[in-house]
């Protein structure tokens, strides 16, 4: 009988810790930062820090600027509009306005990977809508890409 008290109490003690690990783990990916789609905050204008630090792997060469408008027109301009301004047909019934893709102040930021965070996770409270299922990450930085042929420069 003893060693059954002692097999259940050993049994239980590993279940708890295996149970409190989960609970940590859970916590610590509901803390870092967007690790989902769709889970961008809402509010007013803020960065991204750790995003800001991405940086584009893909070469902003004719190839990748080509690929990038042939998705943004596909997947993007019925909101933003075909030259980025944020007056596409399917945007008129947005409330708030999709954003203007050729002036200086973004939202979310204006870095290479705030933009690549934005276009793969959406932006809560917004109808942007996450693209990581329609969108590789390499077909997010060619519209990055071609978003900074037709908008402002690279922000440092």
């Amino acid at each position: 009988m003893r060693h059954l008290v002692r097999a259940f109490l050993f049994g239980f003690i590993v279940l708890a810790l295996v149970a409190s690990g989960s609970v940590t783990l859970v916590l610590a990916q509901a803390t870092h930062q967007h690790p989902q789609p769709g889970t961008h905050p809402s509010g007013g204008a803020h960065r991204h820090p750790q995003a800001a630090k991405m940086t584009n792997p893909v070469q902003a060469d004719a190839t990748s600027i080509a690929a990038g408008k042939g998705l943004y027109d596909k997947q993007c301009a019925g909101c933003h509009g075909e030259t980025g301004k944020g007056d596409g047909s399917m945007g008129a019934d947005i409330d708030p306005k999709p954003s203007d893709l050729t002036d200086t102040e973004w939202k979310h930021g204006s870095t290479d990977g705030e933009l690549f965070l934005v276009i793969r996770d959406g932006a809560k409270g917004t109808g942007m809508k996450p693209f990581a299922k329609k969108l590789t990450p390499h077909q997010i930085w060619d519209v990055i890409n071609y978003v900074r042929s037709i908008g402002p420069a690279k922000s440092h």
